[in-house]
């Protein structure tokens, strides 16, 4: 990265003369108290650079072309809605700066990536051109609420997200440990379509110009081999899948680019442990990853796929990673050289590698 300090290549590094591998993808993550960047090279090498010391929230990033967005807590006066207010910034790829994009509590993007949405209060966001422009401020309908709106979000209680049929709401203003019901906002009428009572929301996909999304959503209210949910937002269509291991899913996983598969992490026993699993859409088969065992510290896992679409990455929320073969489902452990902050973790976003 321009500007960028920290870790440089030495111990394993290639000697001199020898090419060096192309890397396979840039990763972009937190560590809470600094922003990382990373060339994930084939191998699982990653070469880390602190971009800058950044107050970074407890949330994923989201990136938007060349720049990647997250939520600064500390926040500042803004003096167009005068008083404080958490903000968003980004960090734009290729020049290594940081700005500040506005005010807000959470930040997602519009299911065609054209508008920036940043949560204002559980009822009230805003929506900004990714190009530049005017915000247009959103109120919510009576008795809905936006997630991560109460200005406490986190992995648990999630950033947002938009479909092609509408924005992600919720009826309880707060997470809910019971699960809460979940419907979808339509911007252009008042009308909330109900989706059901849900656990977790692991992800969506929205094929490109298309008027429907894929939404995966693990229910609430079940026991045993509880299943994954996967909801056409414009037909409300469900499909039901359940884990080859018999115990259940847990909170995390990601579409694939082309949204042909859906990685998961399914439950190994009743032990806080779990495999990577993936959801062939179009089969309905699921295969099982063998390795790694993945010791689930704070009961999720995170996955996110690499641009080429037959890699990902995925660990458990804070603690290491590895690079997946997706055809194979070998692993290799993402391992950091001579890096600075922590290991790659749920709060990473992907972008294609520098040319």
């Amino acid at each position: 990265m321009p500007g960028g300090r920290g870790g440089t290549r030495s111990a394993g590094a290639a000697s001199a003369g020898e090419a060096a591998p192309a890397p396979a993808a840039l990763i972009v993550w937190s560590d809470g108290s600094s922003l990382l960047t990373g060339a994930i090279e084939p191998s699982g090498r990653v070469i880390p650079r602190v971009v800058a010391d950044a107050d970074v929230a407890p949330l994923p990033l989201v990136r938007a072309g060349q720049r990647v967005y997250w939520v600064d807590p500390a926040g500042s006066f803004v003096p167009s809605v005068g008083h404080w207010s958490q903000l968003v910034r980004y960090l734009d790829l290729a020049t290594g700066k940081i700005a500040t994009a506005g005010p807000g509590q959470t930040v997602f993007l519009s299911a065609d990536g054209r508008y920036l949405l940043m949560s204002q209060t559980a009822t009230d966001m805003t929506q900004t051109p990714v190009a530049g422009g005017s915000p247009r401020t959103l109120t919510l309908p009576p008795g809905w609420y936006l997630p991560g709106g109460d200005g406490l979000a986190d992995v648990f209680s999630g950033a947002g997200l938009a479909t092609a049929n509408g924005i992600l709401v919720q009826a309880n203003q707060s997470p809910d440990p019971d699960g809460m019901v979940i419907g979808l906002w339509n911007l252009a009428g008042r009308r909330v379509a109900i989706i059901g009572r849900a656990r977790t929301v692991i992800g969506a996909y929205t094929p490109p110009g298309a008027g429907h999304t894929l939404l995966a959503w693990l229910p609430a209210g079940c026991a045993g081999n509880c299943p994954v949910r996967i909801t056409d937002t414009a037909t409300m269509a469900v499909r039901s899948v359940r884990s080859p291991l018999g115990h259940g899913l847990v909170m995390g996983g990601a579409f694939s680019p082309d949204g042909t598969q859906l990685a998961l992490f399914g439950l190994m026993g009743r032990y806080a442990a779990a495999r990577m699993e993936l959801l062939n859409l179009t089969t309905g088969t699921v295969r099982v990853a063998r390795e790694p065992e993945l010791a689930l510290d704070a009961g999720i896992g995170w996955a996110r796929w690499l641009p080429d679409g037959r890699r990902l990455v995925m660990g458990p929320a804070t603690v290491g990673g590895y690079l997946v073969d997706t055809t194979t489902l070998s692993a290799k452990p993402l391992r950091l050289i001579r890096g600075h902050g922590q290991d790659p973790n749920y709060t990473a976003v992907l972008a294609p590698a520098p040319r």
